[in-house]
């Protein structure tokens, strides 16, 4: 229960910090995170448990670091929801 509600808290934050200017900065990355070539609930899933993690961490995916600064963060899944 406590990750559906921190994935919504989580799809909120990020909905709350767009702005149109943002995507056209940030969408040479792409969403696709498992490379099915569809951005979907499974691509969602990607970030989540890629979530809170830093590069050199054991469980962290470099295609959910969407904005390319080591870290998978709020500003990742933001991108994903801008640019999908």
């Amino acid at each position: 229960m406590i990750k559906v509600w921190g994935s919504v808290l989580l799809a909120a934050g990020a909905l709350l910090l767009a702005s149109p200017s943002f995507a056209q900065e940030a969408c040479s990355a792409s969403p696709d995170l498992n490379g099915d070539g569809t951005v979907d609930a499974a691509d969602v899933e990607v970030m989540k448990a890629a979530f809170g993690t830093q590069s050199g961490d054991s469980d962290f995916d470099a295609a959910a670091d969407l904005n390319n600064d080591g870290l998978v963060t709020t500003m990742d899944y933001r991108v994903m929801l801008e640019c999908s």
